[in-house]
């Protein structure tokens, strides 16, 4: 072979070697363009799923919306908010924990997820309710929280002086406050009524036979054992008299011995509810 045979296959050589460096040039920008866009479709994919579901969640209900006392069976949808407030419901939040799968069922499969609630002035105090406590060796996480202040599904009836406050039958001043309820033994026997406030409140507890037990309390108190005292007929009429400087003084009926959340009537907690999704 000549020198130009040498030389016509030696520019071939180099041609096939650019040609073959370009080329991968270009597979590798085409597959990393093509990664960057699948990851961008993922994290929006997510992002979706995360707010929709945190909003389902917070602000609807579920069907039907007393979910929370029915068989999983019988559960179209859940969704976390009471039904007559804008709190979320302690009862569902508690049903949703035993019962997991009532929220798989709207994260795809292919996705974990982590749903948790902690006190806001305490983040370390976290409680999972639903999903995996940790999402390790994932390589796409997101997350939200929205905060929430929960029902503990109490009966609170509230002394605040108002003009439509009960009329007193003991003529007292308007230092006082006076509410009227009706007891039996089926409410005493299946809960617990507590005079919760703030503040150093007086009270009278009196029925309409004009006998009456007085009392005080600093925070709050059980008065079953005094209404039981009281009750003179199978559904007896009881006045609660009210007497404190403060307007943050309510009558609790508890029916779900809830007691050590009974502050929270007064003082309301914050609390985060935060969902992590990830693939």
């Amino acid at each position: 072979m000549n020198n130009k045979g040498q030389i016509i296959i030696t520019d071939m050589l180099l041609y096939l070697i650019i040609l073959t460096v370009i080329l991968g040039i270009i597979v590798y920008t085409t597959s990393t363009l093509n990664d960057n866009q699948v990851t961008r479709t993922n994290n929006k994919q997510i992002k979706n799923i995360l707010e929709d579901t945190l909003s389902m969640l917070t602000k609807t209900s579920g069907t039907p919306a007393n979910w929370q006392y029915l068989d999983t069976n019988d559960i179209k949808i859940i969704g976390l908010k009471s039904e007559n407030s804008q709190l979320l419901n302690y009862n569902k939040l508690m049903k949703l924990k035993q019962n997991n799968q009532l929220l798989d069922e709207l994260i795809p499969v292919n996705m974990d997820y982590s749903l948790t609630l902690y006190p806001k002035n305490n983040p370390n105090s976290k409680e999972l309710i639903a999903g995996k406590e940790y999402l390790t060796n994932k390589k796409q996480i997101q997350s939200k929280d929205t905060t929430v202040v929960l029902d503990y599904e109490y009966k609170t009836t509230s002394f605040t002086k108002d003009s439509n406050a009960d009329t007193c039958p003991y003529n007292h001043d308007n230092q006082w406050s006076c509410k009227t309820i009706t007891i039996n033994e089926t409410l005493l026997n299946h809960g617990k009524y507590y005079i919760v406030t703030d503040a150093l409140t007086e009270y009278v507890l009196s029925n309409t036979y004009q006998d009456n037990i007085t009392g005080q309390t600093k925070n709050k108190i059980n008065i079953n054992q005094q209404l039981e005292q009281l009750k003179c007929n199978e559904n007896q009429t009881i006045y609660i008299h009210i007497k404190t400087n403060t307007n943050n003084t309510c009558l609790v009926y508890d029916s779900n011995n809830r007691e050590k959340y009974l502050d929270t009537v007064i003082r309301p907690e914050i609390y985060i509810l935060n969902l992590k999704i990830a693939t």
